[in-house]
């Protein structure tokens, strides 16, 4: 009986470790961002949708195939495109590259390996301030001015991209850890969000949020989001490069902002969001 027993459990044992291996095998069927943005897989991914309520993606990206993110990150940017249409009516993102089906490298990213990065078409305006959709990636210099490859003046349109940002930052499916951006984009964000009387924990979010990288390209042509690891992930080997959640750290800016008004304005995010939320998991596209 013992060594029956025994037999048993390193059947189990050896079992389990055979699954964990092969990582993947052994599935509930949800997504898993597995390693670093920069040198990881993406296990169960799930693909955005060509287009949807808010957003779509030129066909420049979309024949890449770099359309696969977690649950969390596809919920968030179908989350955001709802907030869009709901704030700019008529109006829809661009969402370019996010990571291949199983995750690792691309010909196009060294990061984008773990399903929770994706590349956001900047919105922008003629030079007479007329809106035009997102369709190219043009370079802004530190006057907001870009030309498009045929060479039409477009300008940065800071509006459209704050709301933008702001939907990123505000959305209770994914929460961003970056949003790379050049500088002085930055600062044309932030000098407007204060101008409107944007709330100090959100210009204080979008402070450490928005951030030109130090290793890459500075990104005066789109911003990149990226978002933490679900917390579901962080045990399963998932790894997040780069500060902590910025509002764990609010003892640290006490005179800015105070835990308890940090505490109940995300919560009441979270509450006016809940409806869309839910809309926003049910299209998920059905896995196999």
């Amino acid at each position: 009986m013992a060594r029956s027993a025994v037999r048993y459990a390193l059947t189990m044992v050896l079992t389990l470790a055979s699954g964990c291996a092969s990582f993947g095998m052994v599935s509930d069927g949800t997504s898993v961002s597995f390693g670093p943005a920069y040198a990881g897989e993406l296990v169960d991914a799930v693909k955005l949708p060509t287009s949807g309520t808010g957003f779509f993606t030129p066909r420049r990206w979309r024949v890449r195939g770099l359309r696969y993110g977690t649950d969390e990150m596809v919920s968030a940017l179908i989350y955001v495109g709802r907030r869009i249409d709901a704030e700019l009516p008529g109006d829809a993102f661009a969402v370019a590259d996010m990571s291949p089906r199983r995750g690792g490298p691309s010909a196009w990213h060294h990061s984008h390996q773990t399903g929770r990065d994706a590349d956001l078409l900047f919105f922008v305006t003629d030079a007479e301030g007329h809106p035009l959709p997102p369709s190219e990636m043009p370079h802004f210099d530190k006057n907001g001015v870009g030309h498009t490859h045929n060479g039409r003046e477009v300008h940065f349109d800071v509006r459209r991209n704050w709301t933008l940002v702001r939907a990123i930052i505000e959305n209770p499916l994914a929460q961003a850890q970056f949003i790379f951006i050049a500088d002085w984009l930055k600062a044309e964000l932030l000098t407007y969000a204060t101008q409107i009387g944007e709330p100090t924990w959100l210009l204080v979010a979008a402070s450490y949020i928005l951030h030109q990288p130090s290793d890459s390209l500075v990104h005066d042509d789109h911003m990149h989001v990226r978002v933490y690891c679900a917390q579901t992930d962080l045990s399963l080997g998932c790894l997040d490069r780069g500060p902590l959640r910025w509002n764990k750290k609010g003892y640290k800016y006490a005179d800015q902002i105070p835990r308890r008004y940090v505490g109940s304005r995300m919560l009441a995010v979270i509450e006016a969001a809940s409806s869309q939320a839910l809309i926003a998991m049910a299209t998920l596209p059905l896995r196999r």
